[in-house]
């Protein structure tokens, strides 16, 4: 008897572990939050106090929602193509979120340099980190307008920074496959949405609070039969010459 329930507790055991490791496996799957860059000219800040942007994001693409608010979305952008991953700050209203399905939220880009050109590290071209030879590939993160004209945000042998429009070949950024919801005229003001992690991991944890309660009532149910059964059998059978 001990050993039949020695191995219905590590069964369930199991199956309680099982299910509370799905259930949140499956909540972190769902946490990626994506919402959507709906201006030509959306400012991607590398802190959140800063004035003036890092470069401007692409239109039509998205970002990785980290944590939001109603001023500011501290979003992650990239990640994939080569193009090394990157954290900073948008504006929340200059983001949307159309709950489209999200296959590729990125763009992703090669510009190749037309002749010897020039990395900078600042917006403002005043410090140069490294010169580039011609037909280089650099990955491309977005785009900021200067006094000289249009400079690029890329990347380059790990290191990130700015090159003129003149030293690379022409290119053009097509917009995302995904529907554009925001531009339709039945869809309203678009109002950002806080990721309600806080909520699903509560959900989560009441469910597996209710797993595990139903296992211990499952071998509470067990070991009172077991201690019935036995009780039974010591008062079954008697002899009736013990009351002669």
């Amino acid at each position: 008897m001990r050993k039949k329930f020695i191995i219905l507790t590590t069964i369930l055991s199991l199956i309680c572990i099982f299910l509370t490791i799905n259930i949140f496996s499956e909540k972190a799957h769902a946490e990626s939050v994506y919402m959507r860059v709906i201006t030509e000219e959306t400012p991607f800040y590398q802190n959140a106090d800063d004035i003036n942007p890092l470069f401007y994001l692409p239109y039509t693409y998205y970002v990785k929602v980290l944590e939001s608010n109603a001023s500011v979305t501290h979003v992650e952008c990239y990640g994939n193509g080569g193009t090394a991953a990157i954290d900073g700050f948008v504006p929340t209203d200059y983001l949307f979120k159309d709950d489209l399905a999200v296959e590729n939220p990125y763009v992703v880009l090669s510009i190749t340099t037309v002749g010897t050109a020039v990395l900078y590290e600042d917006f403002t071209l005043s410090n140069p980190v490294q010169y580039i030879f011609a037909d280089r590939e650099l990955n491309y993160y977005g785009s900021l307008n200067h006094e000289s004209g249009k400079i690029f945000y890329v990347s380059y042998n790990g290191r990130l920074g700015y090159v003129k429009e003149a030293e690379v070949f022409p290119f053009s950024i097509p917009n995302h496959p995904n529907e554009l919801t925001f531009l339709t005229p039945e869809t309203p003001t678009p109002t950002p949405e806080t990721p309600n992690s806080a909520t699903d991991g509560v959900f989560g944890l009441k469910v597996a609070i209710i797993v595990c309660l139903i296992f211990a009532g499952v071998v509470a149910l067990f070991f009172a039969l077991g201690k019935k059964q036995n009780q039974t059998a010591a008062t079954a059978f008697y002899d009736e010459n013990d009351y002669e």
